[in-house]
């Protein structure tokens, strides 16, 4: 088993026990740098994930909170919270970029 990269000269800290030791340890999916923690062990990517400017809507028959259920070609498809006591779906159409 061969040793990655210490990540030296960084700000970055682990989010559970906030600690500076750690290594690079190769890249998520996204392209964004992936780290293990060498004390827990815990391994993560910088960011929070969520894009900025991203609010989900408010379910329209509970007024619950709906989430992300599927992505597709242009369109997102979100999930009332409640469900499945509410079933409610709702299509938004993303915007079409170089258009």
């Amino acid at each position: 088993m061969s040793i990655l990269y210490v990540a030296k000269n960084v700000e970055i800290k682990c989010p559970s026990c906030d600690s500076d030791a750690l290594y690079r340890y190769g890249k998520a999916w996204t392209g964004k740098q992936r780290y293990l923690c060498l004390i827990c062990g815990r391994q993560f990517t910088t960011g929070n994930g969520r894009k900025e400017g991203m609010n989900n809507p408010r379910c329209p028959a509970c007024g619950k909170l709906m989430h992300i259920y599927r992505r597709e070609n242009k369109t997102i498809r979100f999930r009332c919270s409640g469900y499945p006591s509410c079933k409610t779906f709702k299509k938004i159409r993303t915007k079409e970029e170089g258009i």
